[in-house]
């Protein structure tokens, strides 16, 4: 269990970010608005798009013993 680094993606544009919320919810994981945190499966992640710059960041917050901690 723990946190694993954050995941930033960039040129985020508002088409790509509805991508990834359409894509996400077909897979039952709902991003409700711009930033959030949410719970599946035991991974706790929270999700944070800034349109302006355009940015995507994920940063794990929580995970299974089981799944490996991914290289920096």
């Amino acid at each position: 269990m723990g946190q694993c680094a954050a995941q930033t993606f960039s040129n985020i544009t508002p088409h790509k970010w509805l991508a990834v919320q359409k894509k996400a919810a077909a897979n039952q994981v709902i991003l409700n608005g711009d930033s959030g945190e949410t719970a599946q499966q035991g991974f706790t992640f929270s999700w944070h798009y800034d349109a302006l710059s355009p940015i995507l960041t994920i940063p794990c917050l929580n995970r299974p013993l089981w799944a490996p901690h991914a290289a920096p």
